[in-house]
């Protein structure tokens, strides 16, 4: 992922430390506050009209820390589908790439509210006590062996209070929150913030599934046969240069570095009328290609404004400007980073040129 205002993508950021992720596997350090807990004996607690987490917690008086949120999806697989819930905490919000690995479906879409009854769930007060038996659901990591929550009781304008998160398979505890601005990183414990990117490169695990359809197989340390296990990764040629020039520009145009500019330098004949100059910036195109440089000879027949603005915005690291200082024996050397100008006497041109590309 390069880092780009324009970017597709969200990317989780430390402030503090080198970590960065995408949002859909971005971790955090475990969510605290500092609000005192709803201490409280288990109990199922009468909440008429409350299907919510904000009109639960003003209606108890919780804040959404001690809530557990349900959100209820329709897992699509290759033979079937069904839902599945997923809890977390009432103040977080569900990251869908990390449910979806989670339950290792094909697909995750919103279950309409009669599917949601027809799978014998109650709309706004699911909670993970006391769930139908066919139900397939998963836990927030964060929850686990935690206490003095409120959720939903399964039963109509009904809560559970008290609720200490225990007595659930290890398998069912999974991270599955989206990573929020403000959220700690869990590398340094510093603050996160949400930025936006591009994807460059990629990687898929692909395990043994084309590898056996296709009956391609190894020799096991106990000679028998075994799929392969296969992933791919794919970088985007086409879309790195649009990244560049994202990283690195300015107003004017790009800003190209030498180890990806289409020519490291650009010999821009201010008048080429001027037969002394054209001669000059020729020879020196010709001993700059001698030595291997990637260079170009901008012998239009336009105006050395134009032409600077041309320079400006293809934006080649450097260009050496053939002017009115040549009868002085002078020469400009621009870099285009900075728009910085040095002036090179014309016989070391060539050398100076030399030693910047090294």
């Amino acid at each position: 992922m390069v880092l780009a205002e324009n970017g597709e993508d969200d990317i989780v950021v430390c402030t503090k430390c080198d970590y960065a992720a995408n949002v859909e596997a971005a971790k955090r350090a475990p969510k605290t506050t500092t609000i005192e807990p709803p201490v409280a004996k288990p109990a199922k607690f009468h909440t008429p009209g409350q299907n919510t987490i904000e009109a639960v917690g003003n209606y108890l008086h919780v804040d959404p820390f001690y809530t557990i949120k349900a959100v209820i999806k329709k897992a699509i697989y290759e033979d079937r589908s069904e839902i599945v819930v997923f809890f977390v905490r009432g103040c977080d919000n569900l990251q869908e790439t990390k449910a979806l690995n989670a339950c290792k479906a094909l697909e995750l879409v919103d279950a309409d509210a009669i599917e949601i009854v027809q799978a014998g769930l109650v709309p706004g007060y699911c909670g993970p006590i006391g769930l139908p038996e066919n139900i397939n659901f998963y836990i927030d990591k964060e929850l686990e062996n935690q206490e003095n929550f409120v959720c939903g009781a399964n039963e109509e304008d009904y809560h559970w209070v008290g609720v200490k998160m225990v007595n659930f398979k290890p398998a069912r505890y999974c991270d599955l929150v989206e990573v929020q601005k403000g959220d700690c990183c869990a590398k340094c414990g510093g603050k996160l913030e949400i930025t936006k990117g591009i994807e460059v490169g990629h990687i898929f695990q692909l395990g043994q599934k084309y590898s056996s359809a296709m009956n391609a197989t190894f020799l096991d340390q106990n000679g028998k046969a075994q799929p392969f296990w296969m992933g791919c990764y794919g970088i985007g040629v086409s879309r790195l240069v649009a990244v560049m020039v994202e990283a690195s520009h300015d107003e004017k145009g790009c800003i190209w570095n030498l180890q990806t500019a289409p020519y490291s330098v650009d010999i821009i004949i201010s008048n080429t009328k001027d037969q002394e100059s054209v001669a000059f910036a020729t020879k020196l195109y010709e001993d700059l290609k001698q030595k291997g440089v990637e260079v170009l000879l901008d012998e239009r027949n336009e105006r050395f404004g134009f032409k600077m603005s041309d320079f400006e915005l293809i934006g080649f690291p450097y260009a050496v400007v053939v002017g009115k200082g040549l009868k002085d024996g002078k020469v400009e050397l621009v870099k285009r980073a900075d728009l910085s100008k040095t002036v090179v006497q014309k016989d070391e041109i060539l050398n100076k040129i030399l030693e910047i590309l090294e």
